[in-house]
């Protein structure tokens, strides 16, 4: 009996070997066909690729796939973005968590680079009530395109709970992977989090502004990580980028909170905290934000990634000693001194 299943274990893994292998030697045939310069035979190879996926149920070869067949779509095809887009738009009706939510967020982000290469276009346009052609997002006004992308992002990030139990080592597949960058984004919701956060912390404000808008300048946004993540963050202005990425920085310093590994909680908090100096309307941020710096490191200080905390506290002093000019502005005189320290 014993030795019955340990053949049936034998020819389990086998297949699923094989069929692992089956997709590395396709996925080289299609980048064979894109070295030699040949993309519709890519584009084949492809195409086989996604049916195989659908077939076995292998949602992310599905979605990389999707992603080859975009990108030689638009080196083959004319006015292929809009075809990308739609197919995108038939695929996330036609998913499950968690391949919904990453295909609603490679949906964003097709938007938002749309946007980047031709911001000029949406800069001269007027805002209108209601979009010009809903299927058409070339048409569109900035305001809708936006409200668009956040919708996307938004979806991309339901169901938290799930998304933090999904290790990211799972969809290594559609990655570019970099030595132990796991270690500040282990889950999909990291992730995915922080693709949407490139977006909301985007430097572009020429958006009409609501009378009620929403603005940093409330100097607890600076706070310590643990007070800063039991805030209530809330506004009227919810199409404001800079809330929904204080938000974000918010759900991700909640989830990493507890660590008993620090590395997550310290990369998102510095990025918050240079965040908010970098928008706040408050007054003397540096105080504020030197001090909570010190509090971090001083609380982590038997931890290397006290060191991170460091080094922003010597950056900020090197900001400060620029300005010292002998008999003129004498006031960040040894701040140097102290940056080196």
């Amino acid at each position: 009996m014993n030795k019955t299943i340990t053949i049936i274990m034998i020819l389990l893994f086998a297949n699923l070997s094989h069929s692992q292998n089956n997709y590395s030697d396709l996925w080289k045939s299609v980048e064979k066909f894109e070295v030699e310069g040949l993309p519709e035979s890519a584009l084949e190879v492809v195409e086989t690729i996604s049916k195989k996926g659908e077939k076995d149920g292998n949602n992310v070869q599905r979605i990389k796939a999707l992603l080859f067949k975009s990108k030689f779509a638009l080196i083959l095809e004319e006015d292929a973005q809009s075809k990308i887009i739609n197919d995108f738009k038939t695929q996330i009706s036609r998913s499950e968590f968690p391949t919904k939510n990453i295909l609603e967020s490679l949906l964003a982000n097709l938007y938002w680079q749309y946007f980047q290469q031709n911001r000029w276009q949406f800069y001269n346009r007027t805002k209108t009530l209601e979009k010009v052609d809903k299927d058409d997002f070339r048409t569109w006004d900035l305001q809708t395109l936006f409200d668009e992308i956040s919708f996307h992002y938004q979806n991309s990030l339901k169901q938290q709970l799930l998304l933090k139990l999904e290790d990211l080592k799972n969809f290594d597949e559609l990655l570019i992977l970099q030595k132990d960058s796991k270690t500040y984004r282990p889950t999909l919701f990291d992730f995915l989090a922080h693709n949407a956060l490139e977006f909301y912390t985007t430097d572009e404000n020429s958006i009409t502004k609501p009378a009620y808008k929403f603005e940093i300048d409330n100097e607890q946004f600076l706070n310590d990580a643990k007070s800063f993540s039991q805030l209530d963050i809330v506004s009227k202005d919810s199409t404001s980028l800079q809330l929904q990425a204080l938000k974000l920085y918010q759900d991700l310093i909640q989830f990493h909170v507890k660590d008993e590994s620090p590395y997550a909680l310290a990369d998102i908090d510095i990025n918050r905290l240079l965040y908010v100096k970098q928008h706040a309307t408050f007054s003397d941020i540096d105080t504020k934000l030197l001090e909570t710096l010190k509090a971090e490191s001083n609380r982590l200080k038997s931890h290397e990634v006290s060191a991170l905390y460091d080094f922003e506290i010597a950056s900020l002093y090197i900001q400060q000693g620029s300005t010292y000019q002998p008999t003129i502005n004498e006031e960040h005189r040894w701040k140097m001194k102290e940056a080196m320290a």
